[in-house]
């Protein structure tokens, strides 16, 4: 890989950046979908990452450099370290991993193309949205009644332990995550490649 192919100081901190912005959106996204966990929480993760789509992939076009989704991973992983669910570490750098092998093939160009990026972040998403499910195998639901209500704590509950279920929402999360992105490429193009704020 060359030189310029490598990222760069600049390039980690405007990568931590994006990926705080990113972890925002989520959990904004999240928070206003929580009436709904009830029914719909092997969707949420997906409806999520639909509007985390537009910041990924302005952070992707701009540094365009191997490492970018990995650090996304990382920097969501010791986030949520840091309030008290170090499990999703190891569970969100694969996340990363396994969204950068998507980039891998190339001359180094392929990371500034979208749509290859928006297939790294839908494989991304797919696994994100398994995160819940990977909490409440590990935890249990001891852990979720001590967050949740009762009753939102029995459908998580029952939600994790349903196979078709958690394949339906890998499913959605990597469907809308694409949705997502090809919205966001729209706007990218319209507003920010033609600007010139992203070459």
């Amino acid at each position: 890989m060359n030189k310029n192919k490598k990222l760069k100081t600049k390039d980690y901190i405007l990568a931590g950046i994006f990926s705080i912005l990113v972890f925002v959106v989520n959990s904004v996204i999240g928070t206003l979908l929580t009436p709904f966990m009830v029914s719909a929480m092997p969707l949420i993760s997906g409806a999520c990452l639909f509007f985390s789509a537009i910041v990924y992939l302005i952070m992707a076009m701009k540094i365009g450099k191997r490492g970018v989704l990995l650090l996304l991973g990382l920097v969501t992983g010791i986030v949520y370290t840091i309030m008290g669910v170090p499990l999703l570490l190891p569970f969100f750098t694969l996340a990363g991993l396994l969204g950068e092998s998507i980039l891998l093939k190339g001359d180094g160009g392929q990371y500034r193309r979208i749509t290859r990026q928006s297939l790294a972040y839908a494989a991304y998403g797919a696994v994100f949205g398994l995160g819940g499910y990977v909490t409440v195998y590990v935890y249990g639901s001891d852990y979720l009644d001590t967050m949740y209500s009762p009753e939102m704590s029995e459908s998580m509950f029952n939600f994790a332990y349903s196979p078709s279920w958690m394949i339906g929402s890998l499913i959605f999360s990597f469907v809308l995550t694409l949705l997502g992105c090809v919205f966001a490429a729209k706007l990218l193009n319209k507003h920010f490649i033609k600007a010139g704020m992203i070459k």
